[in-house]
């Protein structure tokens, strides 16, 4: 296997980033049995989950994490093992999900600028001293 293949936590079989699913059980307090598998593998007893699709775009991906410190863990080596399996995916800078958010800009349209409008004219830019807040 590549250096950079997922596996499904319970078939053993190869899992392509698209169509894996990372699943745990909470109780509200505590969180535990984090399993990174297919769509179809994900164990029955599994109260949450997250597509690993979504997993490997930075955003959602520190999401998840961050969301994990305000949790208790109360088995974190499995939760650990797939947040350093997904890291490599999120960090290229050619991932799938990146490359299709960027896409979305992409078609003529400049940053900032909704796709199908006009910019504002020089005039009705901020010069200076404003905050603006772009790219969404």
């Amino acid at each position: 296997m590549a250096e950079y293949d997922l596996v499904c936590d319970v078939c053993n079989k190869p899992l392509d980033p698209g169509d894996g699913i990372v699943s745990w059980t909470s109780d509200g307090k505590t969180e535990r049995a984090f399993r990174l598998t297919h769509a179809d593998c994900v164990p029955p007893s599994a109260t949450d989950r997250a597509e690993v699709r979504r997993l490997v775009g930075p955003n959602d991906y520190l999401r998840f994490v961050t969301t994990r410190f305000d949790r208790v863990i109360a088995e974190p080596e499995p939760l650990r093992a797939i947040v350093w399996a997904l890291a490599p995916f999120v960090m290229r800078p050619d991932n799938a999900a990146e490359m299709d958010i960027l896409r979305a800009a992409s078609f003529g349209a400049r940053p900032g600028v909704k796709p199908g409008t006009n910019p504002p004219p020089p005039s009705a830019r901020p010069t200076k001293n404003v905050e603006v807040e772009a790219g969404k």
